[in-house]
């Protein structure tokens, strides 16, 4: 008959460590699946061909992509303009906080607030089927690693500010 109250040894093989394992992982896949999202709006062509700029980012806005979520939505294109301008640097330096657990909370919640925005904007889109299945499972996953933030033991502030045992 096995032991499996708290206090057991076999309880306190990964117990302490598989939140802020489950909390590295979330916070990783956020902050790599964010950067590599604003990445990929300074991206132009495919293969050995492509290549990674600011003018391709503003070619890539343009106006037919503002003229369209503002159609398809209630804002007006001037704002449509300006998030279409700044959302792929946002990306990029969100995913980066993300990522290397700076303010890990605080952090995580620009991340959520950053996927809610991307949701908007699709959804603003004709085609907003991607809304549901990508933008929605992010802030779930997002919401996940809220929920295990506690446990950042493996993010920047989590090491910088861990408490020292007595």
């Amino acid at each position: 008959m096995s032991d499996s109250s708290p206090s057991s040894p076999s309880s306190k093989c990964c117990g302490c460590q598989s939140y802020a394992f489950a909390h590295l992982l979330l916070r990783l896949w956020v902050g790599m699946r964010l950067f590599m999202a604003g990445l990929d709006k300074f991206r132009w062509g495919n293969g050995a061909e492509t290549t990674f700029s600011i003018a391709n980012y503003t070619e890539k806005k343009g106006p037919p992509i503002s003229k369209l979520m503002a159609s398809n939505s209630f804002l007006p294109e001037s704002l449509c303009n300006a998030f279409g301008g700044t959302i792929g640097y946002i990306l990029v330096a969100v995913g980066v906080w993300v990522a290397l657990g700076i303010c890990t909370e605080f952090g995580l919640l620009a991340a959520g607030l950053v996927f809610l925005m991307l949701g908007f904007g699709l959804a603003a889109l004709p085609d907003d089927t991607e809304v549901v299945s990508n933008i929605g499972l992010s802030v779930l996953i997002v919401a996940a690693a809220l929920v295990t933030a506690k446990a950042k033991n493996y993010s920047l502030d989590g090491i910088l500010f861990r408490k020292k045992a007595e």
